[in-house]
């Protein structure tokens, strides 16, 4: 469904609270200093725009990525991914690659280092995480080099 403006009367509505889906706030008239609520949003709409089987860090340990759910098709078979954390310490000092496969109609994370490529079977590239000194110091997100793939 198309996005649609608000009227005046639905902005009045909303002004001091927040979205229900993104927590983006609606600001009042005469917000000061704008500057910080604008760069809250952005940094709210960057986050929430990152959508499916994003990568990042797992804020609970320095090794570890967090892969967010999401759904995908690969080789045409549907698969849902709940969400998970994946420990990349074997790669220290390394680059790890990370993807997404369907595992006997099951979507599986799977992690290699940089060195023995992707895989060669159908798969869903997520990103490649940097590891140095004990923890996770970069993430590229891949995602969408595979959805242009031709």
């Amino acid at each position: 469904m198309p996005s649609q403006d608000l009227t005046s009367e639905q902005i009045i509505d909303r002004v001091g609270s927040s979205h229900a889906i993104t927590g983006l706030a609606y600001p009042e008239a005469g917000l000061q200093p704008y500057y910080e609520w604008l760069v809250r949003s952005l940094h709210r709409l960057a986050e929430a725009s990152a959508g499916d089987l994003r990568v990042w860090h797992d804020a609970d340990d320095a090794t570890s990525i967090w892969v967010a759910p999401g759904r995908c098709s690969i080789a045409g078979q549907p698969l849902s991914y709940a969400g998970g954390s994946h420990d990349l310490g074997v790669h220290n000092n390394d680059t790890a690659l990370v993807w997404l496969e369907d595992n006997a109609g099951v979507a599986a994370v799977g992690v290699a280092a940089q060195s023995a490529g992707w895989p060669a079977g159908d798969h869903l590239k997520l990103a490649e995480a940097v590891l140095d000194a004990g923890e996770v110091t970069l993430i590229t997100d891949r995602r969408f080099e595979t959805l242009l793939k031709a």
